[in-house]
């Protein structure tokens, strides 16, 4: 299941932007491998690439958002990383890679509500955004929670709002 669309901005309103590509877990499952290592990576970087599967990303916009469900073996629930271009993540792990603080399916509850406004899965990380380069993220998503609960009432947006001002 996949869209990619945009608000037009007008009268006042905010422009936003968003786009998902949600795989089916049995294509996730049989993805060969993560994402390739980086020359310089250490082996712990090298391993936790490995253990990556593409669950979401934007391929239509070529934003290079994707999400990644982690498979290790008895581990549960699985983590759920968020790789951007942005400058985000922390050592041990590769740059460019944070883990999210939620679950498969709450990332599936998730996605519904923020119908994949770019950085959504920002509000569940750790990752500040007041740092540079995060302003259009944060346009997006105050945009979001403007328009959002009346475009979708049945939806409740405080949550979302409470993350928002958690990461400003």
């Amino acid at each position: 299941m996949s869209a990619r669309w945009e608000t037009i901005g007008r009268g006042g309103s905010p422009r936003i932007r968003g786009e998902f590509n949600l795989l089916h877990l049995e294509e996730v499952l049989g993805q060969p491998e993560g994402p390739a290592a980086f020359p310089g990576a250490t082996e712990f970087q090298r391993s936790f690439l490995s253990e990556l599967r593409v669950i979401d990303h934007t391929p239509r916009s070529g934003a290079g958002m994707l999400t990644y469900i982690r498979l290790q073996p008895g581990k549960s629930p699985l983590e759920i990383w968020y790789s951007d271009i942005a400058d985000i993540g922390e050592e041990p792990y590769p740059p460019g890679f944070v883990k999210m603080d939620i679950t498969y399916c709450q990332y599936l509850d998730s996605l519904v509500v923020t119908k994949g406004t770019y950085g959504w899965q920002y509000l569940y990380t750790d990752v500040s955004l007041r740092r540079g380069g995060f302003q259009e993220t944060v346009d997006y998503l105050q945009g979001m929670l403007q328009v959002f609960p009346e475009l979708f009432p049945r939806y409740e947006y405080a949550p979302f709002r409470a993350r928002l001002e958690a990461r400003l």
